[in-house]
């Protein structure tokens, strides 16, 4: 309950008098920005945007008012929750009117945590001539969603705007606690220790705090996805599970991190270790030997800790108090004693649970469950859940392709995007290609054509392909890298080379035919399957460390891509090529690969190759970037003086119409106009 944690962290919320007119549901007002926004209502559809978004923070600040004020009391358990039922609906009620209306369903839940109204204000502003705002609303959207390729290219083209300053480029949601944590850091980098571990110590009562918020608002209406009937019983313990598995899941909420960028690493445990560091640069023994008691809780095995604890407390000469702190204790208590309730659930009513944090004790798990639940945590660990795509899923891990380094993720692409590139490669198999038809270098019995980013490019530029279906094939390739980098746990990964390539079984040349598309082979060593070894020297391409290739359709016959041991013959995992399929891979002899024969129809996919060396990235790349940009600079301003509205106004083409079909949209991927409001991305 919420009382306890406000007690210690700060004193209750009291409810205020209710508002003389409830305020709109943030839904309805979103949903009618929209509808506005596409009949290009700009200042129509901002005013209900930022009703949607205050509405919603009105809506949840009252949610959490109620909460507060409404505890458990009573002489037994059931008179208590009837009595609190009471409290929260008279509550709402009262500031509300009538609490049904606000209920949002999951999928528009999901909209306003990705900050989606922020992009749509971000366009409004821009067309009202509101520069400041609109940098401001993109850099918000930016900071939710990180990998979105259009609000990548809207934030870069407010960069280069003369009348926009850097302090425009603000995330208008920041938690406070963020704010105080990042100037906490920034005065530790310049050695002013003192004054930066106080700011730490406010960060951390104010994280705790949006925490328990967190918490607090895991109870109230829940979407059913089934109509299963349940006896009340059933019913009652699966939604208090359904309570306690959100409050969980409270550690691993994006707008929970301590930092802006994503990070697997437990919030607290970090907030905790800089603070540690902080408190023994200042020979503060007291308060650094409470914080790695702290730490152990989490911990309580680490050497690293318990070694620096030891003398912390040598120093003190047995003056310590022995404490740890009592917030963190508690915090601590509690989620173990949640775990243990959801354990014994998942062990005896069959309730699922996927504990997200690391540092649970196994002791508290059923001896029953603990190798399912280390094997969910290893398989959790493996499809590696950051990925910069929503809709991006990890169909194959390691393990399933029986290797380490290899993976196969699916929705890449959608059918569109896959027929525009399929386009894109038949076009470009006519005059100016880098083939011509000529038959394969592996294999006489197919042919093959080939075309790198650059060079598609600069035949939109001469108009000799769809300039849109040439700039989707830049975006797929980065889409593609992004991905690799994200899974592979990168910082920074570079293009070696990218090549979309088709092969065509030959008609009548496929008779008893043997041989391969693509013999067994390493991406960067030479294979020798005598020796059952993969030499790294030239000519092989050594400073190749990853590579991927992005299938676009499997309406053909053979062509399958397999792995296989240094032998060259023992297949390990073999996947079949579909639209939007990502096989990414070690470019070492570990996953020595080679492709089917091709038999009938033609096959097409992108191959990529990257490289961790940024000396050896690829020229090609770096020149079709600068390319993609000038192409997209001369459309803008084409469209701008056309609209005369003086933005340059993004790849989207919404210059001209909000509800055009274009070939890309906001999200960097073509989606078809859909009739209802239930939808995955902007428009």
């Amino acid at each position: 309950m919420r009382g306890p944690w406000l007690l210690v962290l700060g004193g209750l919320l009291a409810v205020p008098p209710a508002p003389a007119d409830p305020p709109q549901p943030p839904d309805r007002l979103f949903w009618d920005g929209f509808d506005r926004f596409s009949r290009e209502d700009w200042a129509g559809a901002q005013a209900q945007l930022w009703g949607a978004v205050r509405g919603l923070r009105e809506l949840r600040g009252i949610r959490l008012r109620c909460g507060a004020e409404c505890g458990l009391q009573g002489p037994g358990l059931e008179e208590s929750v009837l009595s609190r039922a009471e409290c929260l609906l008279g509550c709402e009620r009262l500031q509300l009117g009538e609490p049904s209306r606000y209920r949002l369903t999951r999928d528009t839940e999901r909209l306003f945590q990705r900050g989606l109204p922020y992009n749509y204000l971000q366009l409004t502003h821009y067309k009202l001539e509101e520069l400041d705002e609109a940098a401001a609303a993109a850099f918000t959207f930016y900071v939710k969603n990180p990998h979105h390729e259009q609000i990548q290219d809207d934030i870069q083209r407010y960069k280069r705007m003369e009348q926009i300053q850097e302090l425009s480029f603000r995330d208008l949601e920041q938690p406070q606690y963020q704010v105080v944590y990042t100037q906490a850091v920034s005065l530790l980098s310049e050695g002013k220790l003192r004054v930066g571990v106080r700011r730490l110590e406010e960060s951390l009562k104010m994280y705790l705090l949006a925490m328990e918020d967190c918490r607090s608002l895991c109870e109230g209406t829940r979407e059913q996805e089934s109509e299963t009937y349940r006896d009340v019983s059933e019913a009652i313990s699966q939604y208090y599970m359904d309570i306690l598995q959100c409050r969980q899941n409270c550690a691993k909420e994006p707008s929970l991190r301590m930092r802006v960028e994503h990070s697997t690493e437990d919030p607290l445990v970090s907030h905790l270790s800089l603070m540690l560091d902080a408190y023994s640069k200042l020979e503060d023994w007291e308060d650094a030997a409470e914080i790695a008691r702290s730490l152990l809780v989490f911990h309580p095995q680490n050497e690293t800790t318990r070694e620096r604890l030891r003398g912390y407390e040598e120093r003190l000469q047995g003056k310590s108090t022995g404490k740890l702190r009592e917030a963190i204790a508690l915090y601590v208590r509690r989620t173990l004693s949640e775990k243990r309730l959801l354990y014994y659930a998942m062990e005896h009513l069959n309730i699922s649970f996927l504990d997200p944090d690391s540092w649970t004790p196994e002791e508290i798990i059923p001896e029953s469950l603990r190798e399912r639940v280390r094997k969910e945590q290893e398989d959790k660990k493996q499809r590696s859940g950051i990925l910069p795509y929503e809709e991006v899923i990890v169909t194959l891990t390691p393990k399933e392709m029986n290797g380490t380094s290899r993976v196969t993720l699916d929705r890449v692409l959608n059918e569109e995007e896959c027929s525009a590139l399929m386009g894109l490669a038949q076009a470009a198999g006519g005059p100016g290609s880098g083939y011509r038809g000529r038959r394969s270098p592996h294999t006489p019995r197919e042919r093959i054509q080939g075309l790198t980013v650059l060079r598609a490019l600069q035949m939109a530029e001469s108009g000799s392909v769809d300039v849109s279906h040439s700039r989707l094939y830049y975006r797929a390739s980065e889409r593609a890298r992004l991905l690799a980098q994200s899974y592979f746990g990168m910082e920074t990964m570079h293009f070696s080379y990218t090549h979309l390539v088709c092969r065509t079984a030959i008609m009548g040349e496929q008779e008893g035919r043997a041989d391969l598309s693509h013999p067994v082979h390493a991406d960067n060593c030479l294979l020798d399957p005598e020796e059952k070894e993969c030499w790294r020297e030239p000519p092989a391409y050594v400073h190749r460390d990853y590579s991927g290739l992005l299938y676009l359709n499997d309406d053909f016959e053979g062509g399958n891509l397999f792995f296989t041991e240094l032998d060259a013959t023992t297949v390990t995992a073999e996947v079949r090529p579909s639209c939007g399929r990502l096989v990414l891979f070690g470019a070492g002899g570990d996953n020595a690969h080679g492709v089917r024969a091709v038999t009938q129809g033609t096959r097409c996919a992108i191959a990529l190759w990257f490289t961790k060396s940024a000396e050896h990235e690829e020229q090609e790349h770096s020149l079709a970037k600068d390319l993609m940009m000038g192409t997209e600079s001369q459309t803008q301003s084409k469209e701008s003086q056309s609209t005369g509205s003086g933005r340059e106004a993004s790849k989207t083409g919404r210059g001209t119409s909000a509800t055009n079909e274009d070939p890309e949209r906001p999200s960097g991927r073509r989606q078809k106009k859909r009739m209802s409001r239930k939808f995955e991305d902007e428009l």
